[in-house]
């Protein structure tokens, strides 16, 4: 397993392990590592080998360097294990998806090679950097999305809206892909048995990475609007190159304890702790081209598979998977309907309670233990190309 992210954090990364473990594979992780942790972790049948550290900010130079440092420590880090190891399968994670390249020697020698698309190089680009479709960089992205498809042996996407762009802009055969979704496992993710809080104010949660995409500026001007009669808590779980100006507009609109941040990322089995007793979940991805047609909010699997009503901007990639009777919708980036949702969903237990039922019904057609054949299927060869 290869990923330039923090394994601690990364919920799909920690749910695939847990299946193979499962199933009695010996799985090795090559991902980043924090100041001060160790270089070889043992975690059970696991090692975690932290390589390189992780970039956050805002200069694409950086984010290139900090890519090309991982890969290199990868690919001489894989050589070596693919050399000592007889390896069913090499999973690679994007992003970048070039990391596929970091196992070419595991690959020549007849290991199967997957590449899990978590995000889409070209649109995620385009909307962290405000460039459109024709800048050069983003045209090198869709060939660098092309070429890392055909040197893998099958490739997985996270929603169907990213398979049908692998297949028409990237030309990546159809056979050659399996949706696999983003949902929670179910060994990681216990639902809480009920409320665990005493607290009286109307408790809204946002957890993950705290970036100005994902709507964060747009969380804290709404709960500026809702009228101090209202006791509303946003709790805001995760960190990011964000952070810093998002305690100061906090403290620009006089926030005070309305918001709370825990200024911090935080464990994968966490998760259901934090936000299983809060009242309602919110979102708040901007109309980017990534996050209104590609990018599915992991937040937004979790918080329905743990029962709770969630209030979301009204984008075309969420409105495919959940219709108006299913979540709260309101206006992508207008904070005052954001607003106007949480006071009506405070006022109104019984449209909480309705909400959180239909949710619920996604879970009816989808779970992880469904997938889990899928990927296992492909992992052992015994389905995939």
């Amino acid at each position: 397993m290869l990923a330039y992210a923090l394994y601690m954090t990364d919920a799909r990364i920690k749910a695939y392990v847990n299946s193979l473990e499962r199933s009695g594979a010996r799985v090795d992780v090559l991902v980043v590592r924090e100041k001060g942790q160790r270089r070889v972790e043992q975690i059970g049948t696991t090692r975690v080998f932290h390589l390189t550290t992780q970039y956050r900010g805002s200069s694409p130079i950086r984010y290139i360097l900090s890519y090309l440092k991982f890969f290199a420590a990868s690919l001489l880090t894989l050589t070596y294990l693919a050399t000592t190891n007889r390896y069913s399968a090499v999973h690679v994670h994007n992003m970048p998806n070039l990391l596929v390249f970091a196992a070419a020697v595991p690959r020549l020698l007849g290991t199967r090679l997957i590449l899990d698309v978590h995000d889409l190089m070209p649109p995620s680009y385009m909307a962290k950097f405000s460039v459109d479709a024709g800048h050069p960089l983003v045209k090198c992205l869709v060939l660098e999305q092309r070429f890392a498809a055909l040197m893998a042996t099958h490739v997985f996407c996270a929603d169907h809206a990213q398979k049908q762009y692998l297949e028409s802009v990237c030309k990546v055969p159809s056979t050659k892909i399996s949706v696999i979704l983003n949902l929670p496992n179910e060994d990681l993710f216990i639902r809480s048995v009920g409320p665990t809080r005493s607290s009286e104010r109307f408790e809204l949660v946002y957890h993950g990475t705290i970036a100005r995409r994902l709507g964060i500026d747009i969380l804290l001007e709404a709960i500026a609007m809702v009228p101090v009669d209202i006791p509303v808590r946003l709790s805001i779980y995760g960190s990011g190159d964000y952070l810093p100006e998002a305690l100061a507009i906090a403290q620009r609109l006089e926030l005070g304890e309305r918001v709370r941040f825990s200024r911090s990322f935080f464990r994968v089995e966490m998760i259901p702790q934090m936000i299983g007793c809060m009242d309602v979940g919110i979102v708040g991805n901007r109309r980017t081209l990534a996050c209104d047609k590609f990018m599915l909010p992991v937040k937004l699997l979790e918080y329905v598979y743990l029962g709770l009503p969630v209030v979301a901007p009204r984008l075309t990639i969420i409105k495919s998977y959940f219709d108006e009777q299913m979540l709260k919708y309101y206006e992508p980036e207008s904070a005052s309907d954001l607003a106007r949702c949480i006071v009506e969903l405070y006022r109104s237990r019984e449209e909480r309670e309705r909400l959180r039922r239909n949710a619920a019904t996604f879970y009816a057609n989808h779970s992880w233990t469904r997938q889990e054949h899928t990927y296992l299927g492909v992992v052992t060869g015994a389905t995939g190309s």
